[in-house]
């Protein structure tokens, strides 16, 4: 693990990785690859604190997925995929040391939760020695993790099969509650061509029905 960590230190790293730069190459993240080798990169000793990055993705309203990134042990990995890190993070902003869930769990590690928008969330690791310096850390750390949640985001939905633009609007008037017949009438189609595009949505969001698919749709935030 690292070394102490001062306000100086803070400060003086910051000097040499400007937050504009990180936020400049989280920025020009394209795939799952890259967004792995910035997480490495940010491991690198001289950025204060950083030891890795959680995903998470909703695969349904009351299904999570977990994902760690980072150069970080089996054993760690395994009790940061947990359900109580992964609730602790869905309802909450605040940081919080790791060994407060159990002695499992490693202790000067801590979790900066951290909510980008919709169903848009994820977590950042941070090893401090001196608790003293948690609000500082966070406080630099905090708009950085906003952008790793977005970046991560952006990439999971190109992993996403397409909806079309009439397949969404078909989806997005079923979400108000309107009938084929109604969603044809405001869009000027068939019937016939309404349900059509909703099966269509129901088979790439591998779904039971129209109810279904809307929802996945909506944590995915396609709609």
């Amino acid at each position: 693990m690292k070394a102490a960590i001062t306000t100086k230190t803070i400060t003086d790293n910051c000097t040499q990785i400007t937050f504009s730069n990180i936020v400049k190459k989280i920025d020009n993240v394209k795939t799952e690859t890259d967004f792995r080798d910035l997480v490495l990169e940010l491991q690198a000793p001289s950025v204060s604190g950083f030891v890795g990055f959680i995903a998470f993705n909703h695969i349904t309203p009351t299904s999570l997925e977990s994902k760690v990134f980072g150069r970080l042990s089996d054993e760690i990995c395994q009790l940061l995929l947990r359900k109580e890190i992964q609730e602790h993070c869905n309802r909450d902003a605040l940081p919080l040391a790791l060994h407060q869930f159990g002695n499992l769990y490693p202790r000067n590690l801590y979790l900066l939760p951290v909510h980008a928008g919709h169903n848009e969330h994820g977590a950042i690791l941070l090893h401090i020695e001196n608790p003293k310096e948690v609000e500082h850390l966070c406080w630099y750390w905090s708009p950085i993790a906003t952008h790793l949640v977005r970046a991560y985001i952006k990439i999971s939905k190109q992993r996403l099969v397409p909806i079309t633009k009439r397949e969404r609007d078909c989806l997005l008037w079923a979400c108000e509650g309107k009938t084929s017949w109604e969603i044809s009438q405001i869009l000027g189609v068939s019937e016939r061509t309404v349900n059509f595009h909703l099966a269509n949505c129901i088979e790439k969001t591998n779904s039971a029905n129209r109810l279904q698919a809307i929802a996945k749709c909506v944590v995915s935030n396609i709609i």
